[in-house]
């Protein structure tokens, strides 16, 4: 899947969230209740839940609180159709399979803020390769920067079964690109953030990635 990089408007998104906070019901606008039964995402076709992204990803870097598991109330359990894994994805998100061994789950209100996901058996070199690999894939999202380690990122998620998370970001002209590196059941994941300049987006992929299994 190709996904352009320029800047996508979001003054659609704005006037929705502003008509959002004029009312206590803005949940139930036009008739419509993201948590309505019957509307789950289908992970072999890649339709969503609903078109209107979640806003607990606002800026935070941090997961695995107890406020995490709140924002993830509305997911649905969705299974890659090309790799082994599954990951519960929050309405107005759409996982889609991009190529063998290469996921991407995709804001629907913003195309161009996505999450890659990649996953490897937990073998001998893979975790390395993947951390080093990793910061090659920043440095060249960024014309050379040199890669930030972040400390905040799966700090405190033992209990979601994450080992050896190790997390990089560098600023690309769209926004900022992260890179996390952990190993779970069996697995190292490896995700790759692309968010938009206020990291609208980041918290979300954060709390979804961390339910991979």
């Amino acid at each position: 899947m190709k996904f352009n990089w320029k800047m996508v408007c979001t003054g659609f998104a704005a006037v929705i969230l502003l008509t959002a906070c004029g009312t206590d019901n803005a949940k139930q606008q036009d008739g419509t209740d993201a948590n309505e039964p019957g509307q789950v995402v289908d992970g072999t076709n890649g339709s969503s839940t609903d078109g209107t992204s979640s806003d607990a990803g606002s800026g935070s870097t941090s997961v695995g609180s107890e406020d995490s598991a709140a924002d993830m109330a509305d997911a649905v359990l969705t299974k890659s159709d090309a790799q082994s894994y599954a990951i519960e994805v929050l309405p107005g998100y759409t996982l889609t399979s991009e190529e063998p061994g290469r996921d991407s789950l995709y804001a629907d209100e913003n195309p161009n803020a996505f999450m890659r996901i990649e996953t490897q058996p937990a073998e001998d070199g893979s975790y390395d390769y993947l951390v080093d690999n990793m910061q090659e894939v920043l440095k060249a999202a960024s014309n050379g920067e040199e890669p930030e380690e972040l400390t905040d990122v799966y700090s405190d998620v033992e209990d979601k079964g994450i080992k050896n998370a190790k997390a990089f970001q560098v600023d690309s002209e769209t926004g900022p690109v992260t890179g996390v590196v952990f190993e779970k059941d069996g697995m190292v994941v490896r995700l790759t953030l692309f968010d938009n300049v206020d990291e609208k987006y980041k918290t979300d992929f954060l709390n979804m990635g961390q339910t991979i299994q």
